[in-house]
């Protein structure tokens, strides 16, 4: 039976030569899928290319939300083959001493593909109190919709509340 496959939609993280970037956004274009540029991470994106597993807002964002989360091999080697291969083999995994890799990404990917959660912050309910405001609007922007983030409050700004100042509902 013939299955209509979404489009698919990447950004990339953590790739800093130009040439490199150049080169898998054009294979994406090549073989039908659409590039998001930008440093911040994008909702809309079903595919997120990084080398490495990393503490970037994108890689983090991407995971909580349950998005594939692939080596730049997928591209290529899906360029070769004419079409896109599974993405389950590209998958970014956690090298250990042992050399048993594992997949966190993959389970979050998991749940929230089959509908078992909604995000990695499902039902939490949240006040988070930092430093630096920049690194407390990161975290309201990777729940945004998987938790029920009640304010934050920052050493140099007053309490921030969600329903008041950004935008979304308690």
């Amino acid at each position: 039976t013939f299955r209509m496959e979404r489009c698919k939609i990447f950004q990339i993280s953590g790739i800093k030569n130009r040439d490199k970037k150049r080169v898998l956004v054009k294979g994406i274009q090549q073989l039908g899928g659409k590039y998001i540029g930008g440093s911040v991470y994008k909702n809309g994106i079903t595919h997120l290319i990084t080398p490495q597993v990393s503490p970037s807002e994108k890689f983090l964002a991407a995971c909580a939300a349950g998005k594939w989360v692939v080596t730049l091999d997928y591209v290529v080697d899906s360029v070769k083959n004419g079409s896109w291969l599974p993405e389950r083999s590209y998958e970014v995994a956690i090298s250990t001493a042992s050399s048993a890799a594992f997949y966190p990404v993959r389970q979050w990917r998991e749940k929230v593909a089959t509908g078992r959660m909604t995000g990695a912050f499902q039902g939490w309910r949240v006040l988070l109190m930092v430093q630096d405001v920049r690194m407390a609007l990161m975290f309201w922007f990777i729940s945004t919709n998987t938790c029920d983030l009640l304010g934050i409050a920052c050493s140099t700004v007053p309490l921030v509340t969600p329903s008041l100042d950004l935008g979304c509902q308690l």
